[in-house]
């Protein structure tokens, strides 16, 4: 699969990318991610035949396009999931297709792997285009009844658990293998360098305030987990405290009131957090205690925004499948900024416990008027959900194309690192699994987003880990223990 010295030179405005017809809105759309605007003049067109043809100069690059077949009828969509176990490309394949960072094995979910030469040029039995198609559009969530406790579908479920590559952005490895191909054919073409990205930091207030000052018993129970789970004396002496005094100290002693370290912090290695508030109570208690109105919440709002960092909606646990509440939750979140003094309009989300139905949940989000999600990682383990760390236009299975809404997938999630009821990892695990994820993300041209609750701020080996991870170093050793 070695380059030949005697291709002819190609003018970039003659490159066509042919597509099957009966396939063009799902193609156009991986075309899109695939090459963006770094071909300009790229010519789409439209054939008749079941594979993907891209072509110049006289030489030809054909790829297998065998999924999706979105006219079949949807009761038999579930027929087209990739079958178990997975082939590989060899190791020579991987080795020529020059990824960013070295991979023990690329999985193929379509197709064979087999990458032979052709009179014009070269002919792949993968179809890496279908590939991208299912990790970006969710499809074996839509194919699949697998839902948790809070109607989610689990990263445990998914293929890229079963199969091993969670930790792997495999839609951003298949992009760059199709470059690499591209690169093969026509060396005047190569994929564009992009500019590292900032990481996203991100925060979900679902707990500004201390929860266990609302009662003895509630106080009780925190002070059992400060000293048995967390191994904090300290934070339970702070607790109790706050307990007593919340009255004449106001904040100043709340163990969850963190957001001033939070932005510190942030500030220190030159990022801007997002800070999303829920404005809505769709499920009660789970939807936190506060409301948006509150004067102390109103006082945050405007020291988030004075000092440059965002705010967005954390839509209650009830909005995932319903336009009308989105809609009402995010005009009172507006109101509520507009009072504070802080006139922004709120076009970011993301929702609360990461509830999504993939076959609604993106059109009502657009359809509620926000243009971009941060909701993308699975709740009971980080990875790559959509297979990628680039920012995306999500796919409409209402409509079957593209929506104006951009998603901003979530790669790291703290709880699910250090929860009991997820992963459980030992703060070493959790800050490695941390660090690793960051590079996978950033070495191919992704935004890494993580998320850190300020309420999961109480002890220094949490605060430890989110400092290493802003600063990709770890300042301070953290401890074995669990919690």
């Amino acid at each position: 699969m070695s380059a030949k010295s005697d291709l002819p030179p190609l003018q970039q405005e003659g490159l066509q990318v042919s597509l099957p017809q009966r396939k063009e809105e799902a193609l156009k759309w991986v075309c899109d991610f695939v090459f963006g605007q770094a071909i300009p003049g790229l010519q789409l067109s439209l054939h008749d035949q079941d594979h993907i043809e891209i072509s110049a100069a006289g030489k030809t690059l054909i790829f297998a396009s065998l999924f999706p077949q979105l006219d079949l009828p949807r009761e038999e969509w579930s027929q087209q999931s990739p079958a178990e176990p997975l082939q590989e490309f060899s190791a020579e394949a991987v080795e020529s297709f020059t990824l960013p960072l070295p991979i023990e094995r690329m999985p193929i979910l379509f197709g064979g792997p087999e990458v032979a030469p052709t009179a014009t040029g070269l002919k792949v039995d993968a179809d890496l285009f279908g590939g991208i198609f299912f990790l970006l559009s969710r499809f074996e969530e839509i194919v699949s009844a697998e839902r948790d406790t809070h109607d989610r579908f689990p990263g445990s479920a998914s293929l890229a658990y079963r199969e091993k590559f969670l930790s792997h952005p495999l839609a951003d490895i298949y992009r760059h293998a199709i470059w690499a191909l591209v690169s093969l054919l026509w060396p005047g073409l190569k994929m564009p360098k992009y500019p590292a990205q900032p990481i996203h930091v991100s925060c979900d207030v679902d707990e500004p305030f201390d929860r266990s000052v609302r009662s003895p018993a509630a106080l009780l129970r925190t002070l059992a987990g400060d000293l048995l789970k967390r191994r904090s004396p300290a934070l339970a002496a702070k607790r109790l405290v706050n307990f007593a005094f919340s009255s004449v100290f106001g904040l100043r002693f709340d163990p969850c009131y963190t957001f001033d370290w939070y932005m510190n912090i942030c500030e220190a290695h030159g990022v801007r957090a997002t800070f999303y508030f829920i404005a809505g109570k769709s499920a009660g208690l789970i939807d936190g205690t506060y409301e948006i109105e509150d004067p102390r919440i109103a006082n945050l709002l405007r020291a988030i925004a004075r000092r440059g960092h965002r705010i967005g909606m954390h839509g209650s646990y009830n909005t995932y499948k319903d336009i009308d509440r989105l809609k009402r939750e995010r005009l009172r979140l507006v109101v509520a900024l507009e009072a504070a003094g802080v006139p922004l309009d709120v076009l970011e989300n993301r929702q609360h416990y990461l509830r999504w139905d993939a076959a609604l949940t993106p059109d009502c989000l657009s359809a509620a008027g926000f243009k971009m999600d941060t909701s993308g990682g699975f709740a009971d383990m980080a990875g790559f959900r959509y297979g990628t760390g680039r920012p995306f236009r999500m796919w409409s299975w209402q409509r079957l194309e593209p929506l104006d809404l951009t998603q901003k997938p979530l790669i790291v999630m703290e709880g699910s690192l250090l929860s009991p009821l997820y992963q459980q990892l030992s703060f070493e695990e959790a800050l490695a699994t941390v660090l690793s994820l960051k590079q996978k993300t950033t070495q191919y041209g992704g935004e890494f987003s993580l998320l850190w609750h300020n309420s999961e701020l109480l002890i220094y080996q949490q605060k430890s880990i989110f400092q290493a991870a802003l600063a990709s170093q770890l300042r301070t050793p953290v401890s074995q223990s669990r919690y």
